[in-house]
């Protein structure tokens, strides 16, 4: 782990040959997230102990985080397929942000690498959905987990498309107003 303190950020490491990194202000994001699933748990699961409940919520929060890189990851991707530099992903307490080096050349790669995040969370939401499926009866806190992250994705999809940017929304109305200019 490498520190940045002219942007206030943990370097993570690199996927893809894109840089990984948190902000100081993630560590506030992912303790609220970890204690209030942790208490959330703990009402579902009353009958596990305290350290459980933590541990529950420790691994919903960083499949969580994990779900928002993916869906920044997503974005990364698109640009790189694309031809445009990504210099970084950060992960900071309103979410995340891929740092692209370059804008769109053309209308419909804006609106591609804009809609391809929405569409990961999408997915994730139908992967965690299935497992929720899957373990009913079977596991219930793997279910009630999975359950969580299906929703949490189903909704994170749904508000990156509100037409406003900086949200992915937002670039697909660009790339719209765009092609029709």
């Amino acid at each position: 782990m490498e520190r940045n303190t002219a942007t206030n950020t943990i370097r993570l490491g690199s996927i893809f040959g894109v840089t990984i990194a948190v902000h100081f202000t993630w560590f506030v994001i992912f303790a609220l997230i970890t204690f209030s699933m942790a208490g959330t748990f703990a009402a579902s699961f009353p009958g596990l102990p305290q350290a459980a409940h933590l541990l529950i919520g420790l691994v919903a929060s960083l499949l969580f985080f994990g779900s928002v890189l993916f869906h920044e990851m997503a974005h990364s991707l698109m640009a790189i397929r694309s031809g445009k530099p990504v210099r970084s992903i950060t992960l900071f307490i309103f979410g995340g942000v891929s740092e692209i080096g370059k804008e769109a050349d053309r209308p419909g790669e804006e609106i591609k690498i804009a809609l391809i995040g929405p569409v990961s969370s999408y997915f994730l939401a139908v992967v965690f959905g299935g497992v929720w499926f899957l373990s009913k009866g079977r596991a219930t806190v793997i279910g009630e987990v999975s359950q969580w992250l299906a929703t949490v994705n189903l909704i994170l999809g749904t508000f990156n498309l509100l037409p406003g940017i900086p949200l992915d929304g937002g670039r697909v109305l660009r790339g719209i107003a765009w092609s029709v200019t």
